[in-house]
């Protein structure tokens, strides 16, 4: 009663909690006196950025009187940077002659240099010129401040507006711009102290609208500090020089040659404005306009990413928030309030959902979402940004978490049914017998298998000093652990025989090509793991375990066998006699595992070996040839890539009949391993053999009279 109960209250008590905890997550905080955005903050972000990118051709156009000149690598190259402020004072004088109304300078005139005089001049000549401070967090005697860094003394008086480019407030952590602050109350007006401080785009519009400063602030600066996020507008390609590109060899050149800047606002080189290099359009757009001055050259000029382009000059920032604020069209943000409502209407739709059928509540679900996405798209095309990500994540999330609910509830029947069967037979064959019941019957298939028999040596030894409860205790720890590296390599284990596990890879219910690769992996594994258990071991006890293997890859029969009261999923066959007849030839080699040509001529990509010879076991004529298993591919020890070359030539000699110098490659076998049993076997054999030779007709066959 209490757990149905508990499982009918699960959607009410999720829907609660997940409701609070993704508010948290989504409302933005403080955390002491820092701004904590909320999780998916910068995913919406992101999201909007692809919004503009793929909004593109919809955007409105740039307004055409504000304009960029280009300190661009063509100036550079005539006239070299840092450019000499004589250049940047004959600059103001081409403007005033071309007719622009108000120039703002995306540069800063720190210091005093040779040719201030000319711009201080040339500044107080065009009269609605702008020029930049700074202001920067340094260490100051007094602590921490923020300091304000003026432009030369004779532009404070000559300018009519400075203004603050910093973007350091409104930079977000992937370094894009996508907001921004007219006035900055950190800092002061430099020529009205009384006030907070402008950026030099708020002081630009004062200039170019001819409206009092005061105006501007009422308009963009309250509340303080307000964020305006950026409408950007929609990109265009440019002639960087039009009119010398084309008169440079007496005839037009392919246009697609000349669109060589890419940019929302017209963009002309100050090599061409100096120069005057000038097409009769650029000349008409530059009547009455709002020139911004900046360097587009890489490594001069300071840039961030925007939607359309990774390495934006930051001057066309300040151009799309002026041309935002002409048209009071700044991307409005949907109150947060509606978002909120939104989300808890999505958290909350799943348990709504929860009495119909599941392709009924995913297919709902898809349709909100699809739903969500057409309105987003469509408030973005009104000028209204809309979180998106967060509200599709809740439903989802949701949506996901009610119905993987419903799926554990609605499969504990099953899963009662697989621990009545899995005292039985493995989880496996378990998995399988729910979802094929009509298996559960006796009778069995043909199936190419790999066979592992696992024996621990000595065993006998052990048990004998050992009272019963330390022995079931010392097995129960083995096998299971043994057990645990077996079936973590996609294997059935059919069945424990005293200290010996017998374990089959392959059949109908675990489909598995790379079966031989797999048990020649296990089998190198168990090793490892009767090293590690070996360790935790009490050391008095009469002799460290250890285990030997046999592998034997063949068809088979699998199935269930017993009878209808008691049923067992095995396998039967030769192959299966031949696996165990291989387990007990270790002891005749001295090796530790032994795998049949037939397996490990599906596993050698896997794994390295040895070959130790044919050998004829017992109850088989036709001989076999055998291999011990060393390690996975690649992995030899040092000791081994050393001793393993002298083996195998050992082999090659004994097989010739060379005995002699048999014995001589086994003995450095020997010295790297001085217990090894298969060099040891093959050390003793070619020295008895090169004092009393075997008989011609001896086929190199060892037959094996053990089990």
């Amino acid at each position: 009663m209490s757990a149905e109960t508990g499982q009918s209250r699960f959607p009410l008590r999720f829907s609660l909690a997940f409701s609070v905890v993704f508010l948290v997550l989504y409302w933005p905080g403080f955390i002491g006196l820092n701004w904590v955005p909320g999780l998916f903050h910068h995913m919406e972000d992101v999201w909007n950025d692809r919004m503009f990118a793929t909004h593109a051709a919809s955007l409105p156009s740039a307004d055409p009187r504000i304009i960029l000149a280009a300190v661009d690598d063509d100036t550079g190259k005539v006239y070299h940077f840092p450019l000499p402020r004589e250049v940047y004072a004959n600059l103001l004088d081409q403007l005033k002659k071309y007719g622009v109304k108000t120039v703002v300078f995306d540069v800063l005139f720190p210091e005093p240099r040779e040719g201030d005089a000319k711009i201080v001049d040339a500044t107080k000549r065009f009269g609605k010129a702008i020029h930049l401070f700074s202001t920067a967090l340094k260490y100051t005697p007094v602590g921490r401040q923020y300091v304000v860094e003026m432009p030369i003394e004779g532009l404070t008086k000559t300018a009519e507006f400075l203004g603050y480019p910093n973007v350091d407030r409104v930079l977000d952590s992937d370094g894009h711009i996508r907001r921004f602050i007219f006035f900055d109350s950190r800092g002061k007006d430099p020529l009205h102290e009384d006030e907070i401080a402008p950026s030099v785009d708020a002081v630009a519009l004062s200039s170019y609208l001819g409206k009092p400063i005061s105006e501007v602030r009422a308009d963009f600066g309250a509340p303080p500090d307000k964020l305006w996020l950026m409408n950007f507008r929609a990109p265009f390609s440019w002639f960087k020089h039009p009119k010398r590109d084309k008169r440079s060899q007496g005839k037009s050149v392919k246009v697609e040659d000349l669109f060589q800047v890419r940019s929302p606002y017209q963009t002309i080189s100050v090599l061409d404005l100096l120069n005057g290099e000038l097409t009769a359009e650029q000349k008409r757009t530059l009547k009455g306009s709002l020139v911004i001055v900046g360097s587009t050259t890489l490594g001069y000029f300071d840039h961030y990413p925007s939607p359309f382009n990774p390495e934006s000059p930051g001057a066309e920032f300040h151009c799309n928030v002026i041309d935002n604020a002409l048209h009071h069209d700044f991307l409005q943000l949907l109150g947060r309030e509606w978002i909120v409502l939104i989300l808890l209407l999505v958290i909350w739709m799943p348990l709504l959902l929860h009495g119909f059928p599941p392709v009924v509540g995913a297919g709902v679900t898809v349709a909100i979402c699809a739903a969500w996405y057409a309105f987003v798209e469509y408030e973005f095309g009104r000028g209204v940004r809309v979180d998106f990500i967060a509200p599709e994540v809740a439903l989802l999330a949701s949506f996901l978490a009610q119905n993987v609910h419903r799926v554990f509830a609605e499969a504990r029947k099953a899963k009662e049914t697989k621990e009545m069967w899995s005292r039985f037979v493995s989880k496996e064959v378990v998995e399988d017998l729910v979802k094929n019941p009509d298996r559960v019957k006796l009778g069995g298939v043909k199936r190419d298998m790999t066979i592992l028999f696992l024996d621990i040596a000595h065993f006998t030894n052990i048990s004998e000093k050992m009272t019963a409860d330390q022995l079931i205790v010392f097995l129960n720890k083995y096998l299971s652990a043994l057990s645990g590296v077996i079936t973590s390599r996609k294997a059935v284990v059919g069945n424990y025989i005293g200290d010996c596990i017998m374990a089959f890879w392959n059949p109908p219910v675990i489909e598995l090509p790379t079966h031989r690769a797999e048990a020649c992996l296990a089998a190198i594994e168990c090793q490892g793991m009767i090293a590690k258990l070996n360790e935790s071991l009490d050391h008095s006890m009469p002799e460290m375990p250890a285990i030997r293997v046999g592998l034997n890859s063949g068809t088979v029969t699998v199935g269930m066998t017993g009878s209808e009261g008691k049923l067992q999923y095995t396998t039967l066959g030769d192959e299966v006699n031949l696996a165990s007849r291989l387990e007990g030839a270790n002891k005749f080699f001295g090796s530790k595992i032994m795998a049949s040509e037939a397996t490990f001529e599906g596993a050698k990509d896997a794994v390295e070996a040895r070959e130790l010879g044919r050998v004829r076991v017992v109850g088989k004529d036709t001989p076999i040839r055998v291999y011990e298993l060393l390690s996975p591919k690649g992995k030899l020890s040092d000791e081994w890539r050393k001793a393993l070359p002298f083996y195998e030539q050992g082999l090659v000699l004994f097989n010739k009949r060379d005995y002699a110098h048999a014995v001589v490659a086994f003995q450095e076998v020997v010295k790297v391993f001085p217990k090894d049993g298969p060099a040891t076997l093959y050390l003793n054999a070619s020295k008895d053999y090169s004092a009393i030779p075997p008989q011609d007709d001896w086929d190199g066959v060892f037959n094996l009279t053990a089990k």
